[in-house]
């Protein structure tokens, strides 16, 4: 895979967002940004940093801070230290019964479905969640949103995930590669760039993408406390604003512009390998298109948190989502 792109056409790129407009005035306020994770799997936000989408609307974003965990992610933006957190939308559930200054609310949407793949042994080009029965497969940690998206997917198929399925969870995603190599496993499902580097080493197939198995839903989202919202709305419209223009930038570019472009944020990455990755997640369509949560998909996640024990009940979509900032982006932004 070859990247013949010029540093200059790049930097053309980035700044050639056609209607993208600024909206806000140029003295920029900081807001302190944190992410659960450095993933590929969130390459819009970090193509909004690398195109200067949050300067043009006004703002200064310090970060993003990785904090490696939800636990992690929750206490740095309920503490103050953060004002803004990137990570699954379920984790607003966690905070609901806490104080306005600790309770997150959803305000845009990243990614709209599990990034994961499903990996095999041996080729299996007409795969279905049938074929795991009696086989074993490895995941993320018990009670991990992509352990709790394969028990479902599991269900659905009409497997019983106790008795047909050998589940192993592997608490640290590093392990979940080596962990599959066992002779004794069949499957994994895991994250990139881990699988296209398996693939390329001849360590596996990948038959499925658990995304397109499982459906859209909102998988990955940006939260604040309710307070931070209610005190700074137009930082939170400049804010989502500035994702929407990455999310359109990420949709109209290609692979191979997108990696050239966020190449210094995953330095320990080969360009080819995040160019191949990227490929991949477009294949799927694994972003959102637009950075509205829908009452539908988050009934969704909270009834697969719930089935999981993570939630002790559903919230009201109003309770978890504010949805305004980022209907009034779709409605003023031009794609």
């Amino acid at each position: 895979m070859r990247l013949a792109l010029p540093i200059f056409r790049i930097a053309a790129l980035a700044f050639a967002c056609t209607g993208l407009v600024p909206t806000q005035p140029a003295q920029a306020e900081e807001v302190k940004l944190n992410e659960v994770l450095r993933s590929l799997f969130y390459a819009p936000q970090y193509v909004a940093l690398r195109t200067g989408a949050f300067e043009q609307e006004g703002l200064k974003v310090v970060g993003p801070k990785t904090t490696w965990g939800v636990q992690a992610a929750v206490t740095e933006v309920v503490s103050g230290n953060s004002n803004i957190a990137l990570m699954g939308p379920e984790a607003a559930g966690l905070t609901q019964e806490a104080s306005p200054d600790r309770r997150l609310v959803n305000f845009a949407l990243l990614t709209n479905g599990d990034g994961g793949f499903i990996l095999s042994k041996s080729p299996m080009p007409n795969f279905t969640m049938a074929d795991l029965k009696g086989k074993t497969i490895v995941t993320a940690g018990k009670g991990s949103t992509p352990a709790l998206v394969l028990v479902d997917l599991i269900k659905k198929a009409g497997l019983d995930p106790n008795k047909d399925v050998t589940i192993r969870n592997i608490p640290v995603s590093a392990n979940i590669i080596p962990s599959y190599l066992d002779p004794s496993t069949n499957f994994a499902q895991a994250f990139e760039p881990m699988v296209v580097q398996a693939v390329a080493e001849n360590r596996g197939h990948r038959v499925a993408s658990v995304g397109a198995l499982a459906g859209p839903m909102p998988y990955t989202a940006f939260m604040a406390p309710a307070s931070y919202i209610e005190k700074n709305p137009a930082t939170i419209q400049a804010f989502t604003n500035a994702v929407y223009k990455g999310l359109i930038w990420t949709d109209t570019h290609s692979a191979g512009e997108i990696a050239a472009l966020i190449a210094p944020d995953f330095k320990e990455v080969p360009v080819a390998t995040i160019e191949a990755v990227i490929a991949e997640y477009k294949k799927v369509k694994i972003w959102a298109t637009d950075p509205l949560l829908r009452p539908e998909g988050m009934d969704q996640m909270m009834a697969l948190m719930v089935d999981g024990g993570i939630l002790k009940q559903r919230f009201p979509y109003t309770q978890v989502v504010n949805a305004s900032f980022a209907q009034k982006a779709i409605q003023t932004i031009k794609r």
